[in-house]
């Protein structure tokens, strides 16, 4: 038998705070990039229309703000778990497809595919706790995913001379 959580209301801890700012950051930065370009109507680099790029990027905008909902949403409730599934599937499916993307390294995989491995590691974990009852260390997974595999990971994808970092320059005349 599982233990279901009672509904409750949270209250923003630091670490809440740092994934719900680092997720919103990189969801705002790569939507308005891409935005900036479609209404500028310059066609987008060629790295980001890679399917698997575009597979990528689409599940984490898609991603990032249920995410973020999880987090500011009181928890144990019906929506929550529902959200909770389609979140750990869409961070199951980033990670997944993230091993078809070679563009920091043509020949392999790159250093930035440890995220998708921890990714893999974790979202096992994020439901076995909850569905166990266990849920301060469920809360913990759910951080540390968000914090590393989305907004550490994600603000990576800014650097300069990435393609999404230009985008993001862009936004600022450069």
């Amino acid at each position: 038998m599982t233990a279901v959580a009672q509904p409750t209301e949270d209250r923003m801890t630091p670490l809440m705070g740092l994934a719900t700012a680092g997720g919103a950051i990189v969801f705002l930065l790569a939507t308005a990039g891409l935005a900036n370009a479609w209404l500028a109507g310059k066609p987008l680099p060629d790295s980001l229309r890679i399917a698997a790029v575009e597979a990528h990027l689409g599940s984490v905008l898609l991603a990032l703000p249920l995410g973020i909902s999880q987090l500011l949403l009181p928890k144990g409730t019906s929506r929550h778990r529902t959200v909770g599934y389609i979140w750990v599937s869409l961070m199951v499916f980033t990670a997944l497809v993230s091993f078809a993307i070679h563009t920091i390294n043509p020949h392999g995989l790159s250093w930035i595919h440890l995220f998708s491995v921890l990714t893999l590691v974790t979202c096992p974990i994020i439901v076995l706790e909850a569905r166990r009852g266990r849920v301060e260390k469920h809360r913990r997974a759910v951080l540390g995913l968000m914090i590393g595999g989305l907004a550490i990971a994600g603000l990576f994808t800014f650097l300069p001379g990435r393609a999404l970092g230009n985008l993001a320059l862009q936004l600022i005349g450069r």
